[in-house]
Formats: structure tokens, C-alpha cells, sequence
């Protein structure tokens, strides 16, 4: 389902029309877009004071992706007008200023610091005008003094000052889109979807009550997202971005209930033939293996086996990806003999259909080496690993998870060696690189940290064991499912670490 199609259309203006159903004068503008609105005309439209702009945000601001998806039509628009019409440096050969007023709360403001990373949720509008930014939060033209009464009211009032050198930061996409703009005076200056800031000075203005705030535009996660939606492309272009969405939520947000809603729901639709029925079985059983519950998975994955099996060549790599799943399945559910089986199967399709260098052997490569670890075969696992890790830095971006799970591998033979403090050194790499890319919620973060609380505590050091173990059953407590078995585990070495470091605390 192309994300331009009447069917994506139909179902933004239907979640538009459910939020204005009592507003007669919203319901005709909505009426208006469906039926004048153009691609070219995506940026006029978001700057009008009128439902789009309202929504957007909105729903950007949720940050719910059920939510965001239905928005694909319109927001992907303005995300490809924004990069035509987007400055480059032989428009500004030097660094140019602009503004934005922003009324945020003040927990929100005391956590930012100089040197951090501020990643905007939506949208980021600013003004080349000081004046336009303290008119749009109400500071007085006249005095400069905010409504604010003093630096503890739970609401601040902030002046950003934006700088942006398009010589250092090329990859930054900003628009001056006041040509287009429904009001060209505001000169607006829009920023695109996910742009990321460095704050480089915080001060409070006590006689204006204001907070000023000086940042620059940075590339730096442009970069990485750059090369991250090149390996995502390579990673989905089997299947439909519908379809792939689903896989996203899951592996990226690890959000599985909603994985799982949105996958069963295309799944119920008639939307899809039997080509796409197979991808979808292959997400959901992705999902239901990330959520512990193997039986399912198997046998939806054996469900995408069936089904690709009477479609497809059997040198197809989809076809190949499939039983590279359900190996992997199998493995982790401790049928060692199935694994074996469906591996083998797999890694011969790759070898015989794809590039030495092709992304997928990065995770096969994992697969198998979990396999040599858990036959003992200990050495076999390290030289598998090493050129994993050889790989995956050549095909991947850097930081990315499987990179990280090879990291980690390497950390569980180098424990089953009794090398702890080799195993403590690779676990923290993964999960430095886990943490940035996945974020500090992740269930891949939680299973590192449970194996360094395990580490630790073989070493005798309970406090910092139950710090990562306690991290670790945090993350377990919000994510996993209340019966999936490493939760459980979490629960019973926090209850374990917990006597032993009172144990420790009592004696001395």
C-alpha cells in the first residue's frame, strides 16, 4: 500500500473527519483537501491555521504509530517538499540565525544542559524574526517581559536561537517556506520531521522572566539516519511498507501489543493476496518470538513456510529468511536438533543466492554462533563471530542492533570461558551501542544488563549486580509480557541480589 494511495488518503480524512465530526466549518476544509489538495501544495497546507497543521502535531506529539501511520498521506508529502525546497549552502554560504518562542514546562527546561542532544518530535518552526518568535508566546513588544511570573510558575517561557551552518551541517533539511506560506511576513523557516539540536548556552533572563536558549542544527544524527534508512529500505523492500510497519514497531519501539494489534488487523483485511499473507505471517511470528511465546511463532513461521513454499523458488531468499527464522526460534526454545536443520537449510540459500556481503548473513552469522555456543563448541563460535563483527561494520550502520547482539554473543562465550572480565568488557559495548540506538527501555538492553548483573555478582560485587539487575527487571516489568520466562528470571535475581547485598551491608 503506497503511502500516496486513495486508500491511505481515505483513512487520514475518516481519522480527521472522527475529530471534527461536531465542527461544520473544520468538516468543509476537510471536504476542501480531499478534493483540491496536491502534493506541491503540502507546505501552503500545514502552514494554514486550520486542522492539518492542529493534527500533525498532534499526532506527532503522541508519538503513537498506529496514529502516525494513518498521517503517512500528508506527512511523507511534506517531508519530500521540504527537502526540494530545502537550503543548501550555495543559497547561505554562512551561518544564518533563526528564532523560536516556545512555552514548556519547567521540568521540561531544567533537564536541558549545555552539550545535550535535543530531537524534535514533529515539525520544528521558527521565524528569521525575533519579534514574530516572542509575539507567538505573548512577550510584550514593548517591555520584552513574558507573562511569566518568575522561574518556579510549572509553565517557562523560552527563546530558542537556532544557528545554522549549512557548510558544517549539509544534511540538515530546512525550508525558508515563507514564499509559500499562508502568512510570507512570519518569514517562516521549517525544519524537518526528526531534526536534531546541540544546545550550546541556557540563561535566564531575571528582569524579562524569559529563558534564552542557543542551539545549533547538527547533522550528526542526520548522518546516522541517513544510513539507517538505506539498510531499513534493503532490509523491507521484500515486503509493503504496511507490512513493515508492523515489523518497525516491534523491533525498533519493541512495542508488541501494538505490533501485534496492527499486523492482526491487515491480516483481517482483504487488502492482501497471498504473496503479502506470508509476509505478514513472517512479522508476526518476529513479534511473537520477540515476546517469548515460541509456539505461536512456530507456527506462524511455519505458516509463511507453506505458503512461500508453493509460491516461490526454493533458492528464494525470502523463502530462506523464513527458515532462518524459524531456526532461530527453535534455538532459542531449546530444540537444538530442529535448529540445526532449519539453519543448514537457510545458510545454504544464502550462500548459493546472495553476495558475501550482504546484510542478512549479519544475523544468520549470529544465529549460527549462538548455535556453536550452546553445543560448546566455543572456539568455532569466536572465529564465527569475529568475522560477524568484520561484516556488519562494512553493511550496517554503525551502532546498529545486530552489530550489538554479535557483541553481546561474543560476551556469553567469553562467560562461558570464565574470561569475565573479557565477557564484562563486550557486554558494556553492547550495551552502549543498544542504549543508542533502541533507547534505555528496550528488552535488548534488559537482557544485556541481566547478564552483566550475573557477572557481577560471580565476582562478589552485589551492588552493582543489583543496579543492572534492578535496571533490567524495570525494563522486563514494562515490556514483556507477564508470562514471558525472563521476567521472571529478572524478578528472581533482584529478590537473590537483594539478600545477598544486606547480607554484605549487615556484616560489615
Amino acid at each position: 500500500m503506497s503511502y500516496n494511495s486513495s486508500e491511505a488518503k481515505r483513512e487520514m480524512l475518516a481519522e480527521c473527519r472522527k475529530c471534527y465530526y461536531n465542527d461544520q466549518y473544520t468538516l468543509a476544509k476537510i471536504d476542501e483537501f480531499e478534493h483540491t489538495y496536491r502534493s506541491a501544495d503540502a507546505i501552503l497546507w500545514y502552514t494554514k491555521s486550520c486542522f492539518l497543521h492542529r493534527l500533525i502535531n498532534r499526532v506527532l506529539r503522541t508519538e503513537d504509530n498506529l496514529v502516525v501511520y494513518k498521517f503517512r498521506y500528508f506527512i511523507i508529502d511534506l517531508c519530500i517538499r521540504l527537502e526540494e525546497t530545502t537550503l543548501t549552502s550555495v543559497n547561505y554560504a554562512k551561518t544564518f540565525r533563526v528564532y523560536r518562542g516556545s512555552k514548556i514546562s519547567r521540568v521540561e527546561v531544567e533537564k536541558l544542559q549545555v552539550d545535550s542532544l535535543v530531537a524534535t518530535n514533529g515539525f520544528f518552526s521558527s521565524s528569521r524574526h525575533l519579534d514574530v518568535a516572542q509575539r507567538f508566546i505573548g512577550i510584550d513588544p514593548d517591555t520584552g517581559i513574558s507573562p511569566s511570573h518568575d522561574r518556579e510558575d510549572q509553565y517557562q517561557y523560552v527563546l530558542f536561537e537556532v544557528h545554522v551552518d549549512l557548510m558544517n551541517s549539509p544534511d540538515v533539511i530546512v525550508s525558508d517556506v515563507s514564499d509559500q506560506s499562508i502568512v510570507p511576513d512570519e518569514k517562516e523557516v521549517l525544519f524537518n520531521l526528526g531534526t536534531t539540536f546541540i544546545v550550546t548556552d541556557i540563561n535566564y533572563d531575571d528582569k524579562h522572566r524569559v529563558w534564552y536558549i542557543q542551539m545549533i542544527a547538527s547533522s550528526e544524527v542526520a548522518l546516522l539516519s541517513k544510513e539507517y534508512n538505506r539498510y531499513t529500505l534493503e532490509r523491507t523492500i521484500e515486503t509493503t511498507p504496511a507490512i513493515s510497519f508492523g515489523y518497525l514497531t516491534c523491533e525498533i519501539l519493541s512495542n508488541y501489543s501494538e505490533a501485534l494489534h496492527y499486523l492482526h488487523g491487515l491480516l483481517r483485511s482483504k487488502t492482501f493476496n497471498d504473496d503479502n499473507r506470508a509476509g505478514m505471517y513472517y512479522y508476526l511470528a518476529y513479534v511473537y518470538h520477540s515476546m517469548g511465546k515460541y509456539e505461536e511463532a512456530i507456527a506462524y513461521c511455519q505458516s509463511a513456510r507453506l505458503l512461500e513454499r508453493h509460491r516461490l523458488p526454493q533458492s528464494n531468499m525470502t523463502y530462506a529468511r523464513t527458515l532462518d527464522c524459524l531456526g532461530a526460534i527453535y534455538l532459542e526454545f531449546g530444540h537444538l536438533a530442529r535448529a540445526i536443520y532449519f539453519l543448514r537449510r537457510a545458510s545454504t540459500i544464502y550462500h548459493r543466492t546472495l553476495p558475501k556481503n550482504h546484510y542478512i548473513f549479519g544475523f544468520h552469522y549470529n544465529h549460527l554462533a549462538e548455535l556453536y555456543r550452546r553445543n560448546g563448541q566455543y572456539e568455532s563460535a569466536l572465529e564465527l563471530l569475529k568475522n560477524t563483527l568484520t561484516l556488519v561494520k562494512k553493511t550496517l550502520p554503525p551502532n546498529y542492533t545486530c552489530e550489538a547482539q554479535t557483541l553481546h554473543i561474543i560476551g556469553l562465550v567469553q562467560r562461558s570461558l570464565n574470561n569475565r572480565e573479557q565477557a564484562i568488557d563486550y557486554f558494556k559495548q553492547s550495551l552502549q551501542m543498544r542504549v543508542s540506538f533502541h533507547g534505555n527501555d528496550n528488552p535488548y538492553v534488559a537482557r544485556t544488563c541481566y547478564e552483566l548483573s550475573e557477572l557481577y555478582a560471580e565476582q562478589d560485587d552485589y551492588s552493582t549486580a543489583l543496579d543492572y539487575a534492578q535496571r533490567s527487571l524495570c525494563i522486563r516489568k514494562t515490556k514483556l509480557p507477564r508470562k514471558h520466562k525472563e521476567l521472571k528470571q529478572s524478578l528472581e535475581l533482584v529478590q537473590r541480589l537483594s539478600q545477598l547485598d544486606n547480607a554484605v551491608s549487615s556484616s560489615q
